[in-house]
Parts: structure tokens; sequence; C-alpha cells
């Protein structure tokens, strides 16, 4: 199947990643114009030694430091069509003995500031009457391992701010979706799978690289507009039954 896409520039918060930086490559395969974001000055040399080209105009986004925002400006201002958000740093604590100062900077960078940034980049869209809105959540926001309790409850509000946002923007052009990975051998699962022989004993429940990036591109693809307001599990079955 050929995919098609409407619009052309993809703002990739989190750009960085390992799945942002292969989606990056395959917009352009596609002939569209990603625009990888990065957080720290190592996501930004991740994005050089892949894409040199597209390392001068990678945006500085930190979820944690909204005066960051700003720098969206330009890009916003020329347009964008598709937002694929990565953006989500790592908290592993008990919920119990988090202190409550780091809950709430927790909360304000991945909750409070994330609708600052999809209220910007959604009013771009607006302008042109067409945008896609792609949120790649977890598992865990459904199913915490313990020491999840914050990065859970950031996933899932961010799930329904993209979901509501779907619902409210849909008659001017405006459609939203969360894509829930599993392990996905890449990143932070890549690490927890190369320790004590993980990667043998959940051989057949882990995501490829390949095929998170290929359905991230998918599901920005003209082909899956009607997919909107809804949220999809790709976790290779892991989460589909019930373990001792």
């Amino acid at each position: 199947m050929k995919l098609t896409f409407r619009g052309r520039t993809a703002l990739i918060l989190g750009g960085s990643s390992a799945i942002g930086l292969e989606l990056a490559a395959r917009l352009l395969d596609e002939g569209l114009r990603p625009i990888p974001a990065h957080s720290s000055a190592d996501g930004l040399s991740a994005i050089a030694e892949r894409f040199p080209d597209l390392a001068a105009t990678s945006p500085r986004v930190d979820l944690a430091d909204r005066a960051s925002l700003d720098a969206l400006r330009p890009a916003l201002d020329a347009g964008i069509d598709y937002l694929i958000d990565l953006a989500h740093s790592d908290r592993e604590g008990l919920l119990a003995a988090t202190g409550d100062e780091a809950a709430d900077e927790y909360f304000e960078a991945h909750v409070a500031a994330r609708v600052q940034l999809i209220k910007a980049v959604t009013r771009s869209m607006l302008a042109r009457r067409f945008g896609r809105l792609l949120h790649v959540s977890s598992t865990a926001a459904a199913l915490p391992a313990p020491g999840q309790g914050l990065y859970c409850a950031a996933k899932r509000a961010a799930e329904g701010l993209y979901q509501t946002l779907g619902l409210e923007l849909a008659e001017r052009g405006v459609t939203a979706m969360n894509l829930r990975l599993g392990l996905v051998d890449a990143g932070r699962g890549a690490r927890f799978l190369d320790r004590e022989d993980r990667r043998r004993n959940l051989a057949g429940r882990i995501v490829t690289l390949d095929q998170a990036a290929g359905t991230a591109l998918y599901l920005l693809s003209d082909q899956a507009l009607a997919l909107t307001c809804t949220t999809i599990t790709m976790d290779a079955g892991l989460t589909a039954r019930k373990y001792a």
C-alpha cells in the first residue's frame, strides 16, 4: 500500500530518541519535512550525527523549561501539519516516598507545560484547517509497575489531553490519537532487555524499532485519519495475559 500525506511538515518532540530518529528518516523518505526537537546537548548531537542538515534547525524543547517553548515560534509561524509527541522523561520511585516538590515539578512539566505546547501547535494547524496529533504513550498508562505512579498518571493525563483535542477540533480538520507502546527494543527498553537474560525470556513479546516507527508513520498518513479520538496498544501481546 502506498501511503499518502496531505501535510508536509512534522514536528517530532523527543526527536533525538531512537524512535524519533527512525521516524524522521521515514518521513524524509516519504518526501516530508521532519523537525526533530531536542531537550539537551546530547540530544542535539544525536540528531546531528544522523541528520546534519536537520540539526541546524532543531529547536530545543524541554517541558521542564517553559521558556524553551519559544524556540518553536519559527516553525509554528511557518506552519505545522503533524505533531508526534515522544517527549517524556523517566520517573522511577515509590509513589508514597516521592516528595511533594518533586511530584509538583513532574506534573508541571508533563501535564501543564504540555497543555501550553499543544495549544500553540494546534493554533498553527487551525489556520490551515488541517492537523494530525500523535501522542506516543506507554502500556504503563494502563498497567504500571511499582515505582511508575507518577509516570503512569502523567501518561494517562497526556492521553486524555490528546483525545479531548481530537473531539474539540474534529470539525476544524484536526485529528488526534494515542499509540501505547509496550516493550520497545530501543533506548530504555533495550537497556532493560539487556539485563538478566530478559531478551531471551521475553522473545516474541518485544516491539522492534522498525515496527514502532513504521506504525507511527502509518498513523500519520491519510489512510489512518479515521483513527482519531482513540488509543491503540502495540505491545506484541505483552499485556494480553496474566502472569504469575
